[in-house]
């Protein structure tokens, strides 16, 4: 019911977790191109950022919705997380993170 509700769950120390009202967002200020699709499941993404839909921070071109990235990060691991557009790992996964994307360790 948290995910459906727009809450936030960080899942590094101190594991902490936002109402929608006080959720971290992303610090981007840029808009999609009219008909961007989401990389992961190529439908298209909204016309901004929100809960729903974010924005890798390196390249600031690939806009996906969270389930994709979601679903990406739980297969990918740690070790091989990244956007799926510029293969930026290291923004990309600090970003992630703070965004409540869970990233397994194995």
């Amino acid at each position: 019911c948290a995910k459906e509700g727009g809450c936030i769950h960080q899942y590094i120390i101190p594991y902490s977790s936002f109402c929608p009202v006080h959720c971290p967002e992303q610090d981007v200020q840029v808009t999609p191109e009219p008909g961007t699709d989401c990389p992961i499941c190529m439908e298209p993404v909204e016309d901004r950022t929100t809960f729903r839909t974010m924005v890798c921070p390196a390249c600031k071109r690939a806009w996906f919705h969270r389930g994709c990235i979601q679903g990406q990060a739980m297969r990918a691991g740690a070790l091989f997380f990244q956007c799926p557009l510029c293969r930026d790992g290291e923004a990309f996964t600090v970003e992630m993170f703070a965004l409540g994307i869970r990233i397994p360790f194995r």
